[in-house]
């Protein structure tokens, strides 16, 4: 975040090109007539500002905006959104009952998995919006249903209706889909319940919950419902369809990337089968071993029914049409032939994972974990790790790449070495300090600076490749010979 010190600008791609114009004009508009616009005439002639979702409009982002130069808005409404996950995320897992340690770890493990903190790169804000809210969503559901506190369907309302005013609908829909799943676990199958079932009031308050959130996010959706007849996503429009709503779905083959990102290459050496990749999947090598860890707890507490039931539907629906499985989710759930891209549900794999590495720390500081079992994990992804850095991983990448990806691939072989020697690397120290915290090497607050220093490094040694920094808006957007000509000429015609 340091670049933000000195005048820099987060410009993810998608911002770069579009979102910063439309956002400026927004909070120009604002500053100097004190409403929002309904009309922006800058795009195609013309187009409504709020129905056509120029972004978070009614998010509490644009207030960033009105106080503050819009590209310095932009880039803090990114980074407050990572503590915001990591906040949420550890508040999570103490409501599970998880203690300090194991909550500190999950929740920087969720806002530094790559589905969340790589989403700086392209400039995908709603879609971090959402991910950080997810946790405060379960949690109010939990203190609902299990604790019995009626003011936790007032705040998954809330929750919601941020979501909806993100304004990013696709992610909002994932979620309120998982919301209703970890409801059902919670009337039906939760096992540390302790007040008795109550159907009515239990279902009935989230489902009120739920339409009170969505009622909240009506101050934008409604002039988006009727606008929807008159964009490209109505029904055999450019953006809707099979063909459509199957672009840019997470293929099998990238579930390596979890562990492994450089298996199926980064930015320019990517070589799957999507057009392009500015994201990335991964996980942590650290989070995903505590979390094969805390599966047996999980198991005990209830909590792999209730997440695991989340996240396999969930990692059904980020592969897309690569699974037989999305035909059925295509026909069956409304709207779906109008969004693309499901590979961004991944971040509700990603928040089941980070629970059950909480667990996984749990154990492991109550001396649950065998040596056996801890040494077999680590030895599972050490080899992975020295069997790409001894070129052993590069058959198998190119028998996976599409044939006119070939020599992309074939040049991804170099940074897939390195990848695998960065593997072999975290595993080696990562696992030592797992090692020295299952034989009581390593104990209270050294043991768990220790593991949150390692988890850290773990992950930031690869999103760190995940920002975008330009010079200051002045800067970046200052007039130009073109920009200068247009000025000068007389409305209301130009032609460039």
């Amino acid at each position: 975040m340091w670049p933000i010190f000195s005048g820099q600008f987060l410009a993810g791609d998608d911002q770069l090109i579009a979102g910063y114009a439309f956002r400026d004009f927004g909070a120009t508009f604002f500053k100097d007539h004190g409403r929002i616009p309904e009309w922006n005439p800058y795009l195609f002639g013309g187009m409504p500002f709020i129905a056509a979702m120029h972004g978070d409009i009614f998010y509490p982002t644009a207030w960033l905006r009105w106080l503050l130069p819009t590209d310095i808005g932009m880039t803090l409404g990114f980074y407050l959104h990572l503590v915001v996950a990591g906040g949420a995320m550890y508040a999570l897992l103490r409501g599970l009952r998880l203690g300090w340690t194991a909550a500190v770890v999950g929740g920087v493990g969720y806002q530094l998995s790559g589905i969340l903190a790589s989403m700086l790169r392209p400039g995908h804000d709603g879609k971090l919006f959402v991910a950080a809210l997810a946790p405060l969503a379960f949690l109010a559901l939990i203190r609902a249903i299990r604790d019995g506190r009626l003011a936790g369907f007032g705040a998954f309302a809330l929750v919601v209706g941020l979501a909806m005013l993100s304004p990013h609908y696709q992610m909002t829909y994932y979620l309120l889909v998982a919301s209703a799943l970890l409801t059902l676990w919670l009337t039906f199958g939760d096992r540390e319940r302790s007040r008795p079932r109550t159907l009515v009031r239990d279902l009935g308050g989230a489902g009120v919950g739920a339409a009170l959130g969505i009622g909240i996010g009506m101050i934008q959706g409604m002039p988006f419902l009727r606008y929807l007849p008159f964009s490209p996503r109505v029904e055999g429009g450019a953006s809707s369809g099979w063909e459509y709503a199957t672009q840019f779905a997470m293929p099998l083959d990238e579930l390596a990337s979890t562990i492994l990102p450089q298996f199926n290459g980064m930015f320019e050496l990517y070589w799957g089968s999507n057009f392009f990749k500015t994201h990335v999947e991964y996980l942590g090598v650290l989070i995903v071993i505590l979390a094969i860890l805390g599966l047996s707890l999980a198991r005990r507490r209830g909590l792999l029914l209730g997440f695991g039931t989340i996240a396999v539907l969930f990692l059904l629906v980020s592969l897309g049409g690569h699974t037989p499985f999305y035909r059925l989710w295509y026909e069956v759930m409304p709207m779906m032939s109008k969004v693309r891209a499901a590979g961004m549900a991944f971040f509700l794999v990603a928040l089941p994972v980070c629970v059950w590495a909480a667990l996984g720390v749990e154990r492991l500081q109550n001396g649950e974990i065998t040596s056996r079992k801890l040494l077999t994990w680590l030895g599972v992804f050490a080899f992975i790790g020295l069997l790409g850095a001894m070129g052993g991983l590069q058959p198998f990448a190119e028998a996976l790449a599409p044939e006119q990806r070939r020599d992309v691939v074939l040049a991804n072989a170099a940074a897939l070495r390195m990848g695998s020697i960065r593997l072999l690397l975290v595993v080696l120290l990562g696992g030592g300090v797992l090692i020295a915290m299952q034989r009581r090497l390593l104990t209270g607050a050294l043991a768990a600076a220790a593991l949150i220093l390692v988890v850290v490094g773990d992950n930031w040694s690869i999103l760190k490749h995940y920002t975008s920094w330009v010079e200051p808006a002045a800067v970046t957007y200052a007039p130009d010979a073109l920009t200068t000509a247009m000025t000068a000429t007389p409305m209301p015609f130009r032609n460039y």
